[in-house]
This record gives C-alpha cells, sequence and structure tokens, in this order.
C-alpha cells in the first residue's frame, strides 16, 4: 500500500536557501574572486630553471587561470539567477506556470501527480 504524501509550500524554507546562496555569493566575490583578479593567485609562480619549464608550465598557468576565471564567472551569474529565482517564488507563493508544470519531472512513486 502506497503512502499518501503532501508537500507544502515552505516560503521560509526558500529564504533560508537564498540566505544561503547569498553567503555563497559573498564569499565568492569577497574572497575568491578578488584573490583570482588581484591577489596571490593573479601572478603565476616561478617554475624553475629547468629548459623549457617556464614556457610549458606558464602557459598552462595562464590557460588554468582563464578556465577557473570562467568557470568563476559562470558560478557567480548562476547564484544571482538561483537567488532572484527564489525571490520570484517567494513573491508567488510558490505557484508554478504551466510550462513548469508540464516539464516538472514525474517520478512513478509521486503519487502527487495521479
Amino acid at each position: 500500500m502506497a503512502t499518501q504524501r503532501t508537500r507544502t509550500f515552505d516560503p521560509a524554507a526558500l529564504e533560508r536557501y537564498q540566505q544561503f546562496l547569498g553567503e555563497l555569493l559573498d564569499e565568492l566575490e569577497q574572497e575568491i574572486i578578488p584573490s583570482l583578479r588581484e591577489g596571490t593567485l593573479n601572478k603565476a609562480p616561478a617554475f624553475g630553471t629547468v629548459p623549457g619549464a617556464h614556457e610549458n608550465a606558464a602557459q598552462q598557468y595562464a590557460d588554468f587561470h582563464a578556465t577557473t576565471w570562467r568557470n568563476l564567472q559562470y558560478l557567480r551569474g548562476t547564484l544571482h539567477g538561483m537567488i532572484a529565482g527564489l525571490q520570484t517564488a517567494i513573491e508567488n507563493g510558490g505557484a508554478v506556470d504551466d510550462w513548469v508544470a508540464l516539464h516538472m519531472p514525474r517520478l512513478p512513486e509521486d503519487e502527487i501527480y495521479s
């Protein structure tokens, strides 16, 4: 026998999650990005005196730095979007539009869709 489960909208839970994401965003913007932009991770380390080491390692570090910077900017944008989305959900009282309801994954054992 399947147990009946119900889901309820909990704006306080969304606010807590929004606050958690905000704290992650603050850490990213106040500590991590500045370190990569102007701090210790901005400059490539010394790569020794072995012939060719500097050229090879410097390029690898430049590639790493560029990839990391790009990924952090994507993460930053994602966090901003999630925070804004949570705020919209809070303001809408948890109501979803028809497109979301149509495309929301449905699990076979989830009776709320039957």
